[in-house]
């Protein structure tokens, strides 16, 4: 039932809030004012209460001070009137005076010594036995200038300083005996500090004795350094005092903090007392009580202000509670629907309409809850199930149900996944079911997707190794003696890509790659997944697989064959080249991890033997530190002359005369035998020893090319560089001193470069390769084909011929790809005026259809392997005497 209006709502609320601000404010002034009043009254009743303490203090300092003197003084004038009598009877000398100053000295409780002096004689007699460190200055003391009346003078300092004892003195005149008396008594200064203390006030007060003039005689709160001296109040005090008997007074002391205190004349003996004590300690214990009034001003002020912004919330509330509880209603997010017991809609959001596919609440409203959610189909009976029903009777009953519900709207066809929550409530005394549905459709779409994106890379789509070594783990649970092979799959030479393209094209190329592999592996019921940055894991049916299947040496050829053909980049097409790894289960590991760690080890020995299959043994384990152990025995191979050079002829093709050789490196290890190169180079090149290793083979192959040459047999030389000696800025003057030294023409030596050598810093490189090239220098790139860019590379650099790799021209009879490769790449040489080169000649019908190709010159097991020594010069022989033999054989023949 509505009571007011919104707008009446509103202003009523408005106006209380308001009523209410007014009242609070006005409690908060009273608050503040009653507590700065009482702040303070409270510092007027603290100074009033210390100065009270104060004037009782001084007074009491006062009154022991004066008993102190009095007796003294008793003492004094007592044997003033003894040494009269004597002196007018008997002419009394020393020997008397001491009689009666002894007798004196024995009810003086005060003093410490007392003494009579007159002229130059001088009499005294102590309790202590002491007079040895007084005389002295009971002699120098000067008598007062009144005759007959007590004066004090400044304090006499004992055992160094420790102890003080004050001067208290009586000139007498008169007797028998011509001349004036001096009667004194020195007092302990320590008589004069009060037995004890301790006060009513909160902090102990400092207690001093004065002389009129100022000079401190006694402080009670460890100041003796001052007894003697002016301290910084007593100049102001000997003032106030010699005005007025009594009083308060404020001053500063040395360190300049504020005291304040009183003080008290004596009324009988020049002397002056006070009490004091610093404005800090006095207002210390003011100020606490003042934080703590402070503190709980602030609670009652805050505890004021939460109150009133609670109630004028609340009011807010009251005031807008009905709009409130409808736009909650309309705008929640989750759908809400009364509905009867038997199930009629009575009432819905815009949540709840958007589940049954209709756009006005007014076509829901009086229709059943089954028209549009409907009843799940029971599997027993094949007929509508009677759960909803119970449901909503355990609800009407009193229970609070929470449970899950999918169905498909009959409107739309649209699936629904909801979470359900049923209650009740009376509404107008009848029972009605309160129905909410949160929409859980989106939320596991979304956690589908992070589902998958948890197993696959987002990249290629593949499964990541995450999802990897779960699926290997699950087929070693399920058969655990089932062996199998894991192949790791590497994509060398991938960083060129990433170089020369950048990282976007560079994960074009490889999502293009994993695709074309996931392509055909899944064709044989293999699976790829990726391992990481270039890395990827291929793993073989599971088990129970009907299909085609190919044994690991087939599929490991097949992944070479896809991933070699080229992806068109703009005008350059980038071919890449695998190296890959296997391990077996269990033979080599038990566990996923360890498997997929042993196959990418086979695949790291692979190094830079692209797309062949590395099965994994045993002594990889040991790799790291037999690789550390090869580099320092190279090292020690180039200085003690374990390396040898051998020699590979290069043959023109159609004349078959030899165009060359190429330099070839080789390792005896006196412990290892022959090291394969494929070996140590790549250790060379990961390591500073390329740069040696390059220059001793450069060096020893112009010393053979001198030595050929003084036989009057030169002979071209092709050496192959380093992609790191390029980066050398010494190398070029090397080679060119290197030659002029061993006086070898500079066209006899030709340096064979990779494509990979290029990619880094190209600038740098061509500015090398143009300085070797203007030397005279013959420039070859080596291994042309399997790069990603060599068009540009041969427009480009000054090369003088192209090496066609032995990949191409193997499999040039058998393969029209690498046919129409080399191909090519002899028609692109002829047109920029190059040499084309072809590796790996290894029969003759591969060497007639490079001839028909026009390819100029071949180098391959047909004609010679690599030879050293007086092998090469024997077949360099035996070979040149063939030639002049075919040349007499045809120069005979009828047909010429």
């Amino acid at each position: 039932m509505q009571i007011l209006s919104a707008s009446e709502s509103y202003l009523l609320g408005r106006r209380f809030g308001r009523l209410l601000v007014w009242a609070a404010a006005m409690m908060a002034l009273c608050f503040v004012g009653l507590t700065a009043l009482s702040i303070a009254q409270d510092r007027h009743n603290t100074r009033r209460i210390a100065q009270d303490t104060s004037y009782q203090i001084t007074e009491n300092l006062r009154q022991l001070t004066d008993s102190v003197l009095e007796q003294a003084s008793y003492s004094l004038a007592g044997l003033a009137e003894a040494l009269l009598s004597a002196d007018s009877h008997s002419h009394a000398g020393p020997a008397a005076w001491e009689s009666l100053l002894t007798t004196a000295m024995r009810y003086d409780t005060s003093s410490q010594v007392l003494f009579v002096r007159r002229g130059e004689q001088l009499v005294a007699v102590d309790h202590r036995q002491r007079l040895s460190e007084v005389r002295s200055e009971l002699s120098r003391l000067k008598p007062p200038e009144v005759a007959g009346q007590l004066a004090l003078h400044p304090p006499i300092s004992l055992d160094g300083g420790q102890t003080y004892v004050l001067p208290a003195l009586l000139r007498l005149s008169g007797g028998a005996s011509p001349g004036e008396w001096l009667l004194g008594a020195l007092i302990p200064l320590q008589s004069l500090r009060p037995p004890s203390l301790n006060t009513s006030a909160q902090a102990p007060l400092d207690q001093a004795a004065y002389l009129p003039s100022g000079l401190v005689l006694m402080h009670t709160l460890g100041r003796e350094r001052l007894v003697g001296r002016m301290s910084g109040e007593s100049a102001q005090l000997a003032q106030l005092a010699s005005s007025a008997p009594t009083g308060a007074f404020e001053a500063q002391d040395a360190q300049g903090q504020g005291l304040s205190g009183t003080f008290r004349r004596s009324d009988r003996y020049p002397l002056l007392v006070a009490s004091m004590q610093s404005d800090a300690e006095v207002l210390d214990p003011w100020l606490q009580r003042s934080v703590t009034k402070g503190v709980l001003l602030l609670l009652s002020l805050t505890a004021l202000g939460l109150g009133v912004r609670a109630l004028t919330r609340m009011l807010r509330a009251l005031a807008t509670s009905e709009s409130v509880y409808r736009r909650l209603f309309e705008d929640v997010a989750d759908g809400v629907i009364v509905h009867s017991p038997s199930g009629r809609i009575l009432n819905l959001n815009a949540a709840a309409l958007r589940l049954t596919g209709l756009h006005e609440a007014d076509e829901v409203v009086g229709r059943s809850m089954a028209e549009f959610f409907p009843h799940p189909v029971d599997p027993a009976t094949g007929r509508p199930s009677t759960l909803p029903q119970t449901r909503i009777e355990r609800a009407l009953a009193g229970e609070h149900l929470r449970f899950e519900y999918s169905f498909d709207a009959p409107l739309t066809q649209q699936h629904f996944d909801c979470d359900v929550r049923l209650s009740t409530f009376t509404l107008e005394g009848e029972p009605q079911v309160l129905c909410l549905l949160r929409d859980l459709s989106e939320e596991r779409r979304h956690s589908r997707q992070q589902e998958y994106l948890a197993n696959h890379d987002p990249l290629t789509g593949l499964p990541n190794r995450h999802s990897l070594l779960r699926r290997l783990d699950e087929r070693i649970e399920q058969a655990p003696g089932q062996a199998f092979e894991l192949v790791f799959v590497n994509l060398a030479r991938f960083k060129e890509v990433n170089e020369a393209f950048g990282h976007r094209a560079a994960d074009m190329v490889l999502e293009i790659s994993a695709r074309r592999l996931e392509r055909q592996l899944s064709a044989h019921g293999w699976t790829l997944a990726r391992a990481g940055g270039t890395d990827f894991a291929a793993a073989p049916p599971l088990p129970g697989y009907t299909g085609p299947a190919l044994p690991t040496e087939a599929i490991c050829e097949l992944m070479v064959r896809v991933v070699r053909e080229p992806i068109v980049m703009g005008e350059t097409s980038v071919e890449l080249h695998l190296k890959l790894g296997s391990a077996d289960y269990p033979g080599d590991a038990l566990d996923a991890g360890q498997l997929l760690r042993c196959a990418d080890m086979a695949a790291t020995r692979a190094r830079t033997v692209v797309g062949s299959q590395v099965r994994y043994s045993k002594s990889f384990e040991n790799a790291p530190g037999h690789d550390l152990k090869m580099r320092s025995e190279l090292s020690a191979a180039i200085r003690d002359g374990q390396l040898q050079l051998a020699w590979q002829p290069k043959l023109w093709l159609e004349s078959r005369e030899i165009e060359g050789v190429e330099a070839l490196l080789r390792w005896h290890h006196p412990r290892l035998g022959w090291v394969p190169p494929s070996e140590f180079i790549p250790l060379a090149e990961s390591t500073e020893l390329i740069y040696p290793l390059t220059r001793w083979v450069v060096s020893a192959a112009l010393d053979q090319m001198a030595l050929w040459q003084a036989q009057g047999q030169p002979l071209k030389v092709a050496v192959n560089i380093s992609a790191n000696n390029l980066q050398d800025p010494d190398f070029t003057d090397h080679v060119k001193d290197l030659l002029h030294r061993k006086n070898v023409p500079a066209e006899l030596l030709e340096l064979e470069v990779t494509e990979s050598a290029l990619a880094a810093n190209p600038e740098i490189v061509l500015r090398r390769l143009q300085d070797l090239r203007a030397a005279g220098l013959s420039l070859a790139l080596d291994d042309f084909g399997t790069g990603f860019s060599s068009l540009s590379y041969v427009s480009q650099f000054p090369f003088t011929s192209i090496k066609i790799d032995r990949s191409f021209v193997s499999a040039l009879l058998r393969s029209p790809r690498d046919r129409h490769v080399a191909e090519s790449t002899i028609a692109l040489g002829r047109k920029l005026g190059l040499r084309t080169v072809a590796e790996g000649v290894e029969d003759d019908a591969t060497a007639s259809a490079l001839m028909a190709l026009e390819c100029d010159i071949g180098q391959g097991y047909l004609f010679a392997r690599p030879l050293m020594g007086q092998a090469f010069e024997h077949w360099r022989s035996a070979h040149e005497a063939k030639l002049v033999a075919a040349r007499k054989q045809a120069s005979g023949s009828p047909l010429r």
